[in-house]
């Protein structure tokens, strides 16, 4: 019991220290980037994208703090249906211009074993993704696996989308952090990477695939109840 404490405390150390220094570096981010766009020469461009690289590591920094905080509670239970119906309604809202539709197949007693903001967080950012890249169809599935012997039930979530898709080896290299394979789309780069964080902290798993749409196709795999 002891030993268990002591090692709480460090964690619990651990975490304050990251989100103090995380904190402390905004400010002066801010500060940098607001001179530097000020000031037209290629040096002061550089300096503002590399300050912009930097917020945007502090920001997911500050995100794997507030994931470590909450992942691990026992009993948490998120029915899956009333998290993805809103989201599925806003995105085709925000991306009404073009028509996106978003299918849904999603059995009414699907469960997920977490946090429901982390569900939310995970699958707001497969869908935007998917929304941004696809022509005009996206689908959403989940499906639950049966428990077999030593494998317990697992939620199962497909986002597909009939965009252009990647290669393998886009696939291989669009989870790295903030990693961007076209500006031309608005976004730091860091959600699939977030997406990929947070399902490996409830031992799941984010795997990219080929759609059958012709688009990109995300997996996630996450504990069920």
């Amino acid at each position: 019991n002891a030993l268990l404490e002591s090692n709480q405390q460090i964690i619990e150390r651990a975490r304050t220290q990251v989100g103090n220094l995380a904190h402390a570096l905004k400010t002066p981010l801010s500060v940098i980037t607001n001179e530097a766009r000020d000031d037209p020469s290629p040096f002061a461009r550089k300096v503002a994208e590399q300050a912009a690289l930097m917020r945007d590591q502090v920001n997911h920094y500050l995100e794997r703090a507030r994931i470590a905080a909450r992942v691990g509670i026992i009993g948490r239970v998120t029915p899956v249906l009333p998290v993805v119906e809103p989201l599925t309604r806003a995105l085709e809202r925000i991306h009404r211009d073009k028509g996106v539709a978003i299918r849904v197949e999603c059995p009414d007693d699907a469960k997920f074993q977490g946090e429901r903001q982390d569900l939310e967080e995970m699958l707001g950012n497969l869908l935007d993704n998917a929304a941004k890249w696809s022509r005009r169809h996206v689908e959403l599935t989940v499906t639950v696996t049966q428990p077999t012997r030593g494998q317990p039930r697992r939620l199962v979530v497909l986002v597909e989308d009939d965009g252009p898709g990647l290669s393998a080896e886009q696939r291989a290299k669009i989870g790295k952090r903030g990693l961007r394979l076209d500006e031309s789309k608005p976004g730091s780069g860091l959600g699939l990477s977030i997406v990929s964080d947070l399902a490996a902290s409830y031992r799941g798993e984010l795997a990219l695939d080929a759609s059958h749409r012709g688009g990109l196709a995300a997996r996630l795999d996450l504990p069920a109840v």
